[in-house]
C-alpha cells in the first residue's frame, strides 16, 4: 500500500465501501436507461475546466509566465502554457513554431476528455469513472504522452492508472462493463486498435456474467456502420471459444443491412466466423442461409464435410477401442484422440481443408473442361462424317450424271441412217458430205477376196473407228477438204460427217449409198 500512496492514486484506485455501493447502486438502477449519445456528460467531482484553470494559474505564478498557445478542441478554447503540453508527443511536434493547434477528427478526443489529460500534465490528480476511462485510455495512446515528470513516470503512472482502473474495478462489475461497451461503441475504432478495449470487456462478460449481458451489447453492436461492426466482429471471434453467438449476431446484422451491403461488405464481416467452432445445428443452418454470401456458404458445406468425415472416425476408433484387440490398440486410440483436440491437429485440419477446397476447384474445372473439349470433338466428328457422306454422294451423282450424258451421246451419236439413193442425197462440198471431212484416209486396195480374212461387219467397224481417230489426231484438219476415203472393202455405206459450225467432229454415221466409186 505504501508505493500506492507514494504514487498519490490510491483514492483514485481504491474507493470507500459507502460510495462504491452507493455509485454501484445508482449505476445498477440506471443502466438501462444509459443511452450512446456523444454528449453524454461525464460525472465529475468538480468541473475540469474550473479545476484546470486553477491549475494553469497556479503554474503561472509558479513559474512566472503567462499561458503562450491556445488549443481548440470541439469548440472549446484552451489557454495553455507550451512546456507542460510538451509532456505529449503529438502536441510538442504541432506546436512547434505555432501559438494555436485545433484537434479535429480523425483525432476522437472531446473537450472534457482533453480537459482532463492538460490537468494531469499540470499534475492535477484524475478521478476515474466507467464513464470516463475509455477516453482517457484512448487519449493516453493517441496524444502521445510519452515523457516523464518528475518522477519519471508520467506515461506509466497515466496508462497504469487506467489499467488498474479497468482491471480492479470495471472488469469485475457486470453494470461497469457495460458502461464501458456503451462507451467503446461510441469511440471506435480507437477503443478497440488502441487498447483492444472491446474485446477484453466481451470476454470479462463471458466470465462473470451471463449470456443475456452478452446478447444485450451484441444487439446493439448490429445498429453499428458496417465498418465499425466489422471491428467488433473481429474482436469478438478472438474472445469466444464457441463462434455460435457470433454467428446469431452476423446474421440478424446482414438480414437487417441485407440491401444495403455489398457482397464484399457481406464476406469481409463473415471472414470473422470460424465455421469450425459453429455447432452442428448452426452449421446447417448457414449452409441454408440465402442472405450469406456463396463464399461463406462453400466453407460451411466444406466444414460440415470435415464434420461427419471426423464423426465417423472417432465412432470408428470407438467401435475398434470396444473390441478385445488389445491394451496397446486402445492406448493408440486414446492417443489419436487426443491429439484430434491439440491445436496443431486443429491447424492441420483447416490447412487440408483448404487444400482440399482448392483441389476440389481445380479438378471440377478441369473436368468441366475436359467435357467441354469431348463435346467438341464430338461435334466435329458427326460434321466430317457428315460432310464425308454429302461428298460421296455429290460424287455419286455426278458419276451417274456423266455416265447417263455419256449414254445418250453415244446412243445419239452412233445411229445408222440408210437413205435412198435418189432422195436427199448429200452433194459435193454440201454439210455431211464427203468432201467436208477433215479426217483422211488412205485408200487401201481390195485384196482378192480369196486372198483376205474374212472379218466380222463388227471388228472391222471398231478398226476403222481407231485408225480414223489416230490418223485425225496426228493430222491437222484443213477445213472443207475433200479427204473421204472407203474404210476397207465391205463398208463403203460408212462415213465420218464434220460440222462446220463448231468444228468438232460428229458422232453421228450416215449410210451412203456410193454408186459410183
Amino acid at each position: 500500500m505504501k508505493r500506492w500512496t507514494n504514487l498519490g492514486f490510491v483514492d483514485t484506485i481504491y474507493e470507500d465501501e459507502d460510495y462504491v455501493d452507493h455509485h454501484s447502486s445508482s449505476l445498477s438502477s440506471s443502466s438501462s436507461s444509459l443511452s450512446l449519445s456523444p454528449k453524454q456528460p461525464i460525472n465529475l467531482s468538480s468541473s475540469p475546466s474550473m479545476e484546470l484553470e486553477s491549475r494553469v494559474h497556479k503554474w503561472s505564478l509558479a513559474n512566472n509566465s503567462k499561458p503562450d498557445v491556445f488549443v481548440n478542441v470541439g469548440g472549446t478554447r484552451f489557454h495553455l502554457h507550451k512546456d507542460p503540453l510538451s509532456k505529449s508527443g503529438y502536441l510538442k511536434r504541432h506546436l512547434t513554431g505555432v501559438n494555436e493547434l485545433t484537434l479535429s477528427p480523425p483525432l476522437n478526443i472531446t473537450a472534457e476528455t482533453f480537459s482532463l489529460v492538460a490537468g494531469f500534465c499540470y499534475g492535477a490528480h484524475i478521478e476515474l469513472t466507467p464513464s470516463n476511462v475509455v477516453s482517457l485510455r484512448i487519449a493516453v495512446e493517441v496524444l502521445l504522452i510519452t515523457e516523464a515528470d518528475d518522477g519519471g513516470r508520467v506515461r506509466d503512472s497515466l496508462r497504469n492508472l487506467t489499467e488498474s482502473y479497468l482491471r480492479r474495478v470495471v472488469f469485475v462489475n457486470v453494470d461497469y462493463i457495460q458502461i464501458v461497451l456503451r462507451s467503446c461503441l461510441l469511440l471506435l475504432p480507437e477503443s478497440e486498435t488502441t487498447a483492444f478495449l472491446i474485446g477484453r470487456c466481451v470476454e470479462a462478460l463471458m466470465e462473470i456474467g451471463d449470456g443475456d449481458c452478452v446478447n444485450e451489447f451484441l444487439e446493439e453492436a448490429v445498429k453499428l456502420p458496417a465498418g465499425d461492426f466489422n471491428v467488433v466482429a473481429d474482436a469478438v471471434q478472438q474472445r469466444f471459444p464457441r463462434h455460435d453467438l457470433l454467428y446469431r449476431i452476423v446474421d440478424a446484422y446482414v438480414k437487417e443491412h441485407d440491401g444495403e451491403m455489398t457482397e464484399e461488405e457481406k464476406v469481409q464481416i463473415c471472414n470473422s466466423i470460424d465455421c469450425d467452432k459453429l455447432s452442428p445445428p448452426l452449421l446447417l443452418h448457414a449452409v441454408q442461409n440465402p442472405k450469406m454470401p456463396l463464399r461463406f456458404i462453400v466453407r460451411a458445406m466444406l466444414q460440415e464435410q470435415l464434420n461427419t468425415r471426423h464423426s465417423i472416425m472417432v465412432a470408428a476408433v470407438a467401435a475398434s477401442c470396444a473390441a478385445p484387440t488389445g491394451v496397446r490398440h486402445r492406448e493408440i486410440a486414446t492417443e489419436a484422440r487426443d491429439s484430434s483436440v491439440t491445436l496443431g491437429s486443429l491447424l492441420q485440419r483447416d490447412t487440408a481443408a483448404r487444400q482440399n477446397c482448392r483441389l476440389r476447384a481445380a479438378m471440377n474445372s478441369t473436368s468441366s473442361r475436359i467435357e467441354s473439349l469431348e463435346k467438341e470433338l464430338d461435334t466435329m466428328k458427326r460434321f466430317l462424317s457428315k460432310e464425308s457422306e454429302k461428298q460421296k454422294s455429290d460424287r455419286n451423282i455426278v458419276e451417274s450424271r456423266s455416265r447417263s450424258v455419256m449414254d445418250s451421246a453415244r446412243s445419239a451419236s452412233f445411229h445408222c441412217v440408210h437413205q435412198p439413193s435418189n432422195v436427199n442425197k448429200t452433194q459435193r462440198g454440201d454439210r455431211g458430205s464427203v468432201s467436208n471431212l477433215s479426217t483422211t484416209y488412205r485408200r487401201r486396195r481390195a485384196s482378192p477376196p480369196q486372198a483376205q480374212p474374212q472379218k466380222s461387219i463388227g471388228k472391222r467397224l471398231i478398226m476403222g473407228i481407231k485408225n480414223a481417230f489416230s490418223t485425225s489426231s496426228k493430222q491437222v484438219p484443213k477445213k472443207n477438204a475433200y479427204a473421204v476415203e472407203e474404210i476397207y472393202d465391205g463398208l463403203e455405206d460408212f462415213v465420218w460427217i464434220k460440222d462446220d459450225n463448231d468444228d468438232n467432229i460428229s458422232e453421228e454415221l450416215h449410210s451412203h449409198y456410193i454408186k459410183n466409186k
